[in-house]
């Protein structure tokens, strides 16, 4: 099992059950599995200036510190012409997520994003590799872990997603009897 992979909660093993086409325990998100929360900012806009957006992400371990950040409405603060500006920031709400911190996250199979000269200085998004488990789009995901230990989210309304086998609609559930009945995600 690969000791550097994402750690899973209690409440993802009580609900996780074996599937296959691909051998895989799974389980559909529910509130509890995440490993933590990530809220993303960017900047204000000015008034009468062509505002260069910034923006940045920050992890926190639990909904309470996420919502201690938010609510602590600090400016940030980013490098513009190699001067460093400080900035009033809008706040999206926390979401949940798998997280673990990595020494190059473009280089892992979770989300990236690249904001590059316009990040803040306290972003934190190239140090995680991260999976959003529930955002305002009502995403739809399950967390998968591989019999070899690997673990992942996948987004079954997104086309060419296909952690299941072939296609969206093909997969088994094993049975307490050992048996294998087709079920629908």
């Amino acid at each position: 099992m690969n000791v550097d992979n994402f750690k899973l909660s209690k409440v993802f093993h009580d609900n996780a059950k074996e599937y296959v086409t691909k051998p895989v325990i799974a389980a559909k998100y529910q509130p509890g599995m995440e490993s933590g929360f990530l809220v993303h900012y960017s900047n204000v806009g000015i008034k009468g200036k062509e505002a260069i957006i910034h923006e940045g992400i920050r992890f926190f371990s639990s909904i309470d510190e996420a919502w201690a950040f938010i609510n602590a409405n600090e400016k940030q603060y980013a490098k513009e012409n190699d001067v460093i500006v400080e900035m009033e920031v809008i706040y999206d709400k926390p979401e949940p997520v798998l997280h673990r911190l990595v020494k190059d996250a473009m280089n892992q199979s979770g989300i990236h994003f690249q904001f590059g000269e316009q990040s803040f200085i306290s972003d934190e998004s190239s140090k995680y590799e991260f999976f959003i488990l529930e955002n305002n789009f009502g995403r739809n995901c399950w967390i998968v872990q591989e019999m070899n230990g690997n673990i992942r989210v996948w987004y079954n309304e997104l086309e060419g997603e296909t952690f299941f086998g072939k296609g969206n609609d093909i997969v088994y559930e094993k049975m307490k009897n050992g048996d294998y009945i087709k079920v629908a995600v």
